[in-house]
């Protein structure tokens, strides 16, 4: 307010949010804030977060005239030119995970800030490249969310790849930890279909008919 904006504006950006006891505060208080550019690196959101183990871990700005998370893509404005140049897009989930991969040269990252891969954000990114690999956190919420991409893959026809990392771990520590490890799971990434057959009969005997069964029924 001291530069200007007026309570209902701030309020219609997300940047604050109305107090049970009446007057407003602010919606990131006490986070660590990253401020979220679109395409041409105009803000349109802030995600941010906690500085101790309270949750949520992430909050994001809600939804506005000017940010759609489902259509964003963190880190898309330096990845651009890296991606077109590669031919190759690399989706992670989260801001560190960016972060950390442009520090260490991995120019065509970007994350989805969240599990889930959206029909928006893999449009915006075949406009750059029909080339993509998934990098999620090796979790149950992160394996599905890879699993849901294969419906992108037909619908959009995007050849999709999965990066497998340790169960655990996040593309930002892998990093941190050795680089060089890193570009080793970006050259051994699986093409989606082959990731969710192995999901899908992990377990199961294919040689018996139970097991056939049961992984058609899932």
């Amino acid at each position: 307010m001291e530069r200007g904006y007026t309570e209902s504006e701030l309020l219609a950006a997300g940047l604050v949010i109305e107090a049970e006891a009446g007057g407003t505060h602010d919606r990131f208080r006490n986070r660590l804030m990253f401020p979220i550019p679109d395409i041409r690196g105009h803000i349109v959101g802030f995600g941010a977060r906690v500085l101790d183990d309270s949750l949520p871990k992430y909050l994001n700005s809600p939804q506005t005239l000017i940010f759609d998370k489902s259509s964003c893509l963190y880190g898309i404005n330096l990845a651009t030119a890296a991606i077109r140049q590669q031919n190759l897009v690399v989706i992670v989930e989260g801001y560190m995970d960016v972060i950390t991969a442009h520090q260490n040269g991995f120019n065509n990252v970007v994350a989805s800030m969240g599990t889930s891969v959206t029909e928006k954000q893999v449009s915006t990114l075949k406009r750059l490249t029909r080339n993509m690999a998934l990098a999620l956190d090796a979790d149950t919420a992160g394996e599905e969310a890879m699993l849901r991409g294969v419906g992108y893959e037909n619908i959009l026809d995007a050849e999709v790849k999965v990066i497998i990392l340790p169960r655990g771990k996040d593309p930002d520590n892998v990093i941190k930890e050795d680089a060089q490890i890193w570009q080793n799971f970006l050259e051994e990434a699986l093409p989606i279909v082959d990731y969710t057959f192995n999901m899908v009969t992990a377990g199961l005997d294919l040689n018996t008919a139970k097991g056939k069964s049961l992984a058609v029924d899932k």
